[in-house]
């Protein structure tokens, strides 16, 4: 009897960690998108206000505090090399980013697009239009965190706690 009581609060325990374990995958989907938005923000910026070139934009992402969790960042060029497509590069390097979901690795994808193909100007206002869609996806994650995170949490509990008295 003590083994299936124990079996039972394992149970629930291994479904309240399962549903508490998804609902967190959608608040860092949220935070991904959120981090999406900064970059956006501040290349807006770099291009719009500092008029830097690609390689300044680069730099400046690399000393970022908040962009360290794109395992992209650090591997961007900082400076030109004879013979080298910046456009390419930033699409090699995005192509083995593992922390941003599909509509983020879109996001970034069209903005390297962005950079460095007109006026700062143009490369500013291109850039304004990507920062809309990524608060419209940002706010799409909070909707969706809202309403699915607390039925992931409470489906894991529920389930765990079925396949407690299963076992009793």
């Amino acid at each position: 009897m003590v083994f299936r009581v124990a079996a039972a609060v394992l149970f629930t325990v291994v479904g309240g960690i399962i549903g508490f374990s998804l609902s967190d995958r959608l608040r860092e989907a949220g935070k991904s998108c959120q981090a999406v938005e900064h970059l956006l923000r501040k290349c807006a910026y770099l291009v719009g206000t500092r008029h830097e070139d690609v390689y300044g934009i680069c730099r400046q992402l690399k000393s970022d505090e908040q962009l360290r969790r794109f395992t992209f960042i650090v591997n961007l060029p900082v400076e030109y090399k004879v013979g080298e497509d910046f456009h390419i590069i930033w699409r090699n390097v995005l192509k083995d980013e593992k922390n941003a979901g599909k509509g983020e690795l879109e996001l970034m994808y069209r903005l390297g697009e962005i950079l460095g193909r007109s006026d700062s100007e143009n490369q500013r206002e291109n850039i304004e239009a990507l920062i809309g869609e990524a608060e419209e996806l940002s706010a799409m994650h909070r909707d969706e965190m809202l309403k699915k995170g607390r039925l992931y949490r409470g489906a894991g509990l529920l389930f765990g706690v079925m396949a407690g008295i299963i076992v009793l």
